[in-house]
């Protein structure tokens, strides 16, 4: 899964933190982070709008709390990203556009289309 250019994996060529900077949680930002942890309101709001794609894998997600705060086995996150919903496509690069935005500010005027069936190119 290296379909955002998150902090973890850019920190060991710039240096610095690789915490999260949309949120104030203060871990990590990987992939499973930005797709279950992170706390960022933007993030919440787009975990609301596609919660039926969570609700079968995560009992205890809901509108309230659109985040988990346990950490998730390497199983389930593997379901979850196999499931077969055209949505999951949509809620994928709706999250990589709004972590784009502050890695790549042309990013900003250019979708990046993989909701629509064109191949991602970095």
């Amino acid at each position: 899964m290296t379909w955002l250019a998150l902090k973890v994996e850019s920190v060991a060529w710039t240096g610095g933190s690789a915490d999260c900077d949309k949120c104030s949680c203060q871990q990590t930002l990987h992939e499973v982070h930005a797709l279950f942890f992170c706390q960022d309101p933007t993030v919440c709001a787009l975990r609301v709008k596609y919660s039926y794609l969570f609700s079968p894998y995560f009992s205890d997600f809901s509108a309230a709390r659109p985040y988990l705060l346990d950490m998730v086995p390497n199983q389930h996150v593997s379901h979850f990203l196999s499931q077969r919903h055209n949505k999951l496509l949509f809620f994928i690069s709706d999250l990589m556009n709004y972590f784009l935005t502050g890695v790549d500010q042309q990013q900003n005027y250019q979708p990046n289309g993989l909701a629509d069936g064109q191949p991602l190119i970095l």
